[in-house]
């Protein structure tokens, strides 16, 4: 197991449930980043569009603007990587969007400024246009495939389950590897200092590549949560191997508290316990109703 960590021994259950799934690009003519380093088209018509087009390719599926919008931001960011990258950073953006109290759209396509209201990269593009000049969150630039498009509804489903624990950003190490050690240090000292930490091991996920961070509430252990992503990162960068994990089981039960799959430790006792006071309450209730009855 990658990076000396045990508990992640298989992969999550909808590991294979995209196997077959096409990756033809579901596009709107005309609608292209322009040299203002926006997409101008309106965002309701392409998702109209892109919604048709999947139900033409035989998926029976609807399609918010918030699962369109995920769409674009996968394409965008991690279009080939694996599909527990793509989930992963999807259920970032979700969770970016609760820790701000807003919503997916509101991350990923309302920010403020001039480019309000539509699509893009990052970093701006053509004559006059500066880095970043939108403040745009992620880039939502690329049209979405079709698998795209049904990872992004898995994730908006729940279904996912929490798989990227608790994910709400996430950046690309490997970009610094080539300053040395010491940047990357700094790196995830200042995300420490941000109060984000690393999200530990994900199998199927490089974190070189996309390290993933969560914002943890004030009672954890700081100092071992920024050990842990200093040893994640230290060179030579050793990709992760994850070999051939076995599936994980699908819970037989939704997680409480937006736990991965399997439900968590916590959970299963929490669940105990319901079954232990629903079961004492039915015998209780019969009691009663047994002694209330006429002999």
């Amino acid at each position: 197991m990658a990076l000396g960590d045990t508990s992640q021994d298989c992969f999550p259950w909808w590991h294979t449930k995209f196997d077959g799934v096409p990756d033809s690009i579901v596009s709107m003519s005309g609608c292209s980043v322009g040299g203002d380093g926006n997409v101008s088209c309106d965002p309701e018509a392409m998702r109209a569009d892109a919604e048709n087009q999947l139900r033409a390719a035989g998926y029976d599926e609807s399609l918010s603007l918030e699962e369109y919008s995920l769409a674009r931001y996968i394409q965008s960011e991690v279009s080939s990587r694996s599909i527990e990258e793509a989930v992963a950073v999807t259920e970032a953006a979700v969770n970016r969007a609760a820790l701000e109290g807003s919503s997916v759209n509101d991350v990923l396509l309302y920010r403020a400024g001039s480019g309000y209201g539509h699509y893009g990269p990052i970093h701006g593009i053509g004559t006059g246009v500066s880095t970043h000049p939108y403040g745009r969150w992620a880039s939502t630039s690329q049209d979405p495939s079709v698998k795209s498009l049904l990872i992004a509804k898995l994730v908006m489903s729940g279904d996912s389950g929490n798989f990227s624990n608790g994910a709400d950003d996430q950046d690309g190490p490997e970009a610094w590897i080539i300053q040395g050690q010491d940047a990357l240090n700094n790196y995830v000292t200042q995300l420490a200092a941000n109060g984000k930490y690393w999200v530990g091991p994900l199998p199927g996920v490089d974190h070189w590549h996309t390290f993933l961070q969560f914002t943890p509430g004030p009672l954890v252990d700081g100092q071992a949560l920024l050990q842990r992503g200093l040893d994640a990162l230290q060179l030579p960068a050793q990709r992760p191997d994850w070999g051939d994990l076995p599936l994980c089981s699908k819970p037989f039960l939704p997680s409480l508290f937006g736990g991965s799959y399997p439900l968590t430790p916590v959970e299963v006792v929490l669940v105990g316990l319901a079954a232990i006071g629903g079961l004492v309450g039915a015998m209780y209730f019969g009691r009663w109703l047994f002694a209330t009855q006429p002999a």
